[in-house]
């Protein structure tokens, strides 16, 4: 049986500067994070006798040659030469090729693809024979469709291509190297190894398989829960066996506390800590965690939470008790999208400025259409340092969607409201 691990978009060298000023020990943890990954794909390549490793672009935060992610880089080829595993590396929109890079050398078992002119490899094992092929990219925004520049794959052995794409629909991820699964399945290969969507997802289960490893380690709350790379193991007869396994050394939640039983400042502070626990006890293997927690639900602490610095105060609070844990979990922030005691629903019927705002923005929010519009529309009037600040803090406009988008509609429809409903008063 051939065995192979696919790895993808390790983001060595993120700096997580939004984190730094929440929690100086959470930005730490985080920075080493992505290192720890790259050293769990390594240790999991030797621990199921794989032949070879695929990273498959991205592998770097940035292209311009981050010295301490390119050494990490050829620390973990060379363990892996050490060990009789090769390794193949392509590079995508992250890292891509560009002058400037360190002139670092790899260890003759590791192959990086370039992005012209390269050579296809066949890697014979003990276990059997690969075929593998991968281009990198040249510049940080490819547009154009590279697998049709896969070569044919010789009949009998087994293949794989290995390649950074936008495969199908990817969501808020940005359309690079776009490619169909149909298109990669009419070239012959037997298994595509993908970058760029940061899920493990399987686009196709066989003939051939089509699947992304996702990212080794999450990096902001859109990324939350486990993250990891995958064990690929072919069967004489090249039947393919995918099994994911996690790699990732902090981890993200995401978690909706209900605010509607909730009567007193205490019984909220109770949920929190309380939640905060539960995720601290679950988790292992060593792993941290860092969560945010957005209230929601409709009830009376709704006018408490809507008293500025609150949501900082909790926040600051719920900081102070991860070294008590059973693991730290760092609260990355606490979120309001709580809703007033009253019905806004039934609010909504009434004729009235009120009751116009809340219609508006219900119809707009349940169109997709529109909410696609607003969000094509923020990205045009965003400036430069804005989208970066809003990148450093895991909302960056280029991996959000539609949903995130009905999301803060519906927010800001509830604070205009309450801020109406308390002008009333």
């Amino acid at each position: 049986m051939l065995t192979f691990v696919h790895a993808s978009d390790l983001h060595l060298g993120a700096a997580f500067e939004g984190i730094r000023t929440t929690s100086p020990d959470a930005a730490a943890a985080l920075s080493e994070s992505t290192y720890v990954a790259l050293e769990t794909v390594v240790r999991i390549a030797r621990e199921e006798s794989a032949a070879f490793v695929l990273l498959a672009g991205d592998l770097c935060n940035r292209a311009d040659g981050n010295l301490r992610a390119e050494l990490a880089l050829r620390k973990a080829a060379r363990r892996l030469h050490e060990e009789g595993i090769a390794l193949f590396v392509v590079y995508g929109n992250h890292d891509y090729l560009a002058p400037g890079r360190p002139d670092l050398d790899w260890p003759e078992t590791t192959c990086v693809f370039p992005a012209f002119d390269a050579e296809p490899r066949t890697i014979e094992s003990g276990n059997g024979a690969a075929f593998v092929f991968g281009l990198s990219y040249s510049r940080p925004d490819e547009t154009g469709d590279l697998s049709p520049r896969f070569p044919t794959p010789p009949k009998g052995v087994f293949s794989i291509g290995l390649l950074h794409a936008a495969c199908g629909s990817v969501g808020a991820h940005a359309p690079y190297a776009p490619c169909t699964p149909s298109g990669l399945a009419s070239l012959g290969y037997d298994y595509w190894a993908l970058g760029h969507v940061h899920r493990q997802s399987i686009l196709r289960e066989a003939a051939p398989v089509i699947a992304y490893s996702g990212c080794a380690q999450g990096l902001n709350p859109n990324e939350a829960g486990p993250r990891g790379c995958n064990v690929v193991r072919v069967s004489d007869d090249r039947t393919v066996t995918l099994e994911f396994r996690e790699t990732d050394a902090v981890r993200w939640h995401v978690e909706e506390v209900d605010i509607g039983d909730m009567h007193r400042e205490q019984d909220l502070v109770d949920a929190l800590e309380t939640r905060l626990a539960e995720l601290a006890a679950r988790l292992d293997g060593g792993r941290s965690g860092l969560v945010r927690f957005r209230l929601a639900g409709r009830g009376d602490l709704h006018a408490f939470l809507g008293k500025t610095g609150t949501a900082q105060k909790l926040s600051e609070h719920l900081l102070d008790l991860a070294p008590e844990l059973a693991a730290p979990v760092w609260t990355e922030s606490v979120q309001i999208a709580t809703r007033p005691g009253l019905d806004l629903d039934v609010r909504a019927q009434t004729e009235d400025f009120l009751g116009d705002l809340l219609r508006i923005a219900d119809e707009a929010a349940g169109d997709r259409n529109r909410l696609s519009e607003m969000l094509e529309a923020l990205k045009r009037r965003l400036s430069v340092s804005h989208a970066r600040t809003l990148d450093a803090v895991g909302v960056g406009l280029d991996k959000v969607g539609s949903e995130e988008v009905e999301r803060w509609l519906r927010q800001a429809a509830t604070l205009g409201a309450d801020m109406l409903l308390r002008a009333e008063e």
